[in-house]
């Protein structure tokens, strides 16, 4: 006789069936602000185009379509290039774990930008044990706990994510995931906003997407890269 499964797994099971779906997707217009303890520093427009398990291509525009700043994740790396200055930096996803004490890897970043589940510093089966279903004045919430952090996942009614937050257990750290404005776009629906939030005892950082354009399924290209017209960089003081 089977095992019967707990609300955690049969919740887990209700938000994989909701995930967005697709082969491709590109935000063709969007706006990203950047700002340190609610300042903003930085404000343009870019584009997005994600590629599921493949790529992550961002390229920032703030002048009238010139491109200025371009970052690319891929399951390998992480590259960002800053043509105003020349430079490049690369890196594999490590750095955060020495810089954050937290295993980030692609496939978070792409959960991330795609509204999609994901579990930090557990890249195996999640064992339901450290699940957790529950339910508050009608809103459900997933929780995951793990040695060094706890992760809750809280739900719209349609099972998507719409607000997502890591804790440290030291209470030291939290990052935090914003979804708004779910709209339909022919067979998907996608929230137009996303903003992402990290946290420490004295600074906040805040990272706002406002998509106004995307496109799904279609036929997409990953511009070529040329490293040999800049010099690299330390990627470590982009993320400190």
């Amino acid at each position: 006789m089977p095992e019967k499964q707990t609300e955690a797994q049969l919740l887990l099971t209700e938000i994989r069936k909701a995930e967005p779906k697709f082969t491709n997707i590109e935000f063709k217009r969007m706006n990203i602000g950047i700002s340190l303890n609610e300042k903003t520093r930085y404000n343009s427009v870019a584009t997005c185009k994600i590629i599921p398990d493949s790529v992550i291509h961002i390229s920032v525009q703030p002048f009238f379509g010139v491109e200025m700043f371009i970052a690319r994740l891929t399951p390998e790396q992480i590259l960002v290039i800053d043509k105003i200055k020349g430079i490049y930096y690369q890196s594999d996803y490590s750095i955060f774990e020495q810089q954050f004490g937290i295993a980030i890897n692609y496939l978070t970043f792409e959960s991330l930008f795609t509204n999609k589940l994901f579990f930090i510093n557990k890249t195996n089966h999640i064992d339901p044990v450290l699940m957790n279903a529950t339910e508050k004045s009608g809103s459900k919430m997933l929780s995951y706990q793990h040695a060094t952090l706890n992760q809750h996942f809280f739900l719209n009614e349609n099972y998507r994510i719409r607000e997502m937050a890591v804790n440290s257990n030291s209470g030291n750290e939290q990052f935090m995931a914003f979804y708004s404005d779910f709209t339909q776009n022919g067979n998907l629906t996608f929230p137009y906003g996303i903003r992402f939030q990290l946290k420490n005892k004295t600074e906040l950082y805040s990272l706002n997407m406002s998509i106004s354009r995307f496109a799904v399924d279609e036929n997409i290209t990953i511009p070529a890269l040329n490293l040999s017209q800049y010099r690299q960089g330390n990627i470590s003081s982009l993320i400190k």
